[in-house]
């Protein structure tokens, strides 16, 4: 009974926000040897909170001498947060994973370009590679430029991404409402191309399997709606794969290379006398060996970012199917769920419900999980419309247990752009603390960190 307590004593005054009370408290358990663990890993709490990050370090590393468990570590990586990859004094942005899973690629602002006064995402960044095996960092497109979107090829010789490189008349500076045009980096010879220029507006794009062209959405010039095509990288061909009657988007090529999947909006849903962007999108999948195609989710509802499984067996998306936040409209600042379609039956499955906000979600390679951003530590008494605006955290759902567990914490970060290794064992992300710009991390969907590792994110991230 005195364990109990002697600590939720000291856990009430900082619930309360008396940190400093809650240290002079913490601190005479220490003297007293009671509660060492406990009493020393509040206390880098309570120091973390003030934002005193030397004794919050110090007290988390005796409070990790003391004591090593699951639970407790997962207590630690909320402060902490996992391995740190590219500090959060940068602002970074895109990350992918090469399809082996042994490199990642991002975006990061390291400079104030625009001379505002701070890093954001209105500077430029360059383009970054790491090695996840020796660490070792490399700097391969330049910040000259607005560059996002950075991806590799499936046979890791190629780079490919997006930059506005336009420059606003009569100025030196480039402007970065234009449109970006699409280049590829031959990284064994360092030769950069040009594929698509600004007036294509391409948006979204994956390689091919064979790593010999690249399917994107874009508007030919002059077009109205944006179609999906496909061009060859070495004589830059272009074939429609499908017709920009339709606005269409969001392109994702099955393993085999014979289908294609994609949003398309289609009908007024909105009733408003035209068919845009504004209406609801369903998800088709186009066999391009004999151009038919099919609808597996309905335009009843808004459905976005679908993507294959590895085993081409699902296909996963977000879909927004109710006024959340009660505004009366479903648009983007409502709480999409987390449905996909299982190919091999030919039926829909709500994975994650629209309770609370989700985003990015990620089919794990073996197909049984599935990792999300969401606000789900919020409680129902709070309004659903102020989730939008909390910090996210991330999840991971075991489809066949339909079991939630929590992967990174919201309580002291917020995160965003998770993406799954394709080996399957890491999740690289982009998060920050409170003052801070954008980090990225990396976890391990396949176990906690060792006690040494969390020694080393404690010295490293705080």
């Amino acid at each position: 009974m005195f364990f109990l307590f002697s600590l939720s004593k000291g856990i009430r005054m900082m619930k309360r926000g008396n940190y400093v009370d809650a240290v002079v408290y913490f601190k005479k358990l220490v003297k007293e040897k009671k509660h060492l663990a406990e009493s020393h890993f509040n206390l880098g709490r309570c120091y973390y909170k003030i934002s005193n990050f030397r004794e919050s370090k110090l007290n988390l590393h005796k409070a990790l001498d003391c004591q090593y468990s699951p639970e407790f570590a997962r207590s630690i990586l909320e402060i902490t947060n996992w391995k740190m990859l590219s500090s959060y004094e940068y602002f970074n942005n895109s990350p992918s994973f090469s399809y082996d899973g042994k490199k990642i690629v991002y975006v990061s602002a390291r400079k104030d370009t625009n001379n505002d006064g701070r890093i954001n995402i209105m500077d430029k960044g360059g383009i970054y590679m790491i090695d996840l095996a020796t660490q070792a960092e490399q700097y391969v497109v330049t910040d000259e430029f607005y560059n996002s979107q950075p991806k590799y090829s499936p046979d890791g010789k190629k780079l490919a991404y997006l930059s506005i490189r336009k420059y606003l008349p009569g100025k030196d500076m480039i402007d970065q409402r234009e449109n970006p045009s699409l280049y590829y980096l031959d990284l064994e010879t360092g030769e950069e191309t040009k594929l698509l220029g600004a007036e294509y507006r391409t948006k979204y794009y994956v390689f091919s399997n064979d790593s010999r062209k690249i399917i994107f959405s874009g508007w030919r010039p002059g077009k109205k709606n944006s179609g999906i095509y496909e061009m060859d990288i070495d004589t830059k061909e272009i074939k429609i794969l499908v017709t920009d009657f339709y606005d269409n988007t969001f392109p994702s090529i099955s393993k085999d290379g014979t289908m294609l999947l994609f949003s398309s909006w289609r009908k007024d849903t909105n009733k408003d006398g035209v068919i845009d962007i504004k209406d609801n999108s369903g998800v088709y999948i186009k066999n391009l060996i004999d151009a038919s195609e099919r609808m597996i989710a309905s335009d009843k509802y808004n459905n976005i970012f679908p993507a294959f499984s590895h085993d081409n067996d699902k296909v996963i998306y977000l879909s927004y199917r109710r006024d959340t936040n009660k505004d009366g409209i479903i648009n983007s600042l409502d709480n999409p769920g987390i449905y996909y379609y299982d190919l091999t039956r030919n039926k829909e499955y709500c994975a994650v419900n629209d309770k609370f906000f989700n985003k990015f979600p990620n089919l794990t390679p073996d197909g049984k999980k599935i990792v999300f951003l969401s606000s789900w530590r919020r409680t129902q008494k709070k309004k659903e419309s102020e989730d939008f605006f909390e910090n996210k955290g991330i999840y991971v759902l075991d489809i066949n247990k339909n079991k939630v567990t929590q992967l990174v914490s919201d309580k002291y970060y917020g995160c965003y752009y998770p993406v799954v290794s394709p080996a399957g064992d890491k999740l690289v992300f982009i998060s920050w603390r409170g003052n801070t710009n954008r980090g990225l991390f990396l976890a391990d969907l396949k176990g906690l960190p060792s006690r040494d590792e969390l020694h080393t994110f404690i010295d490293e991230n705080l």
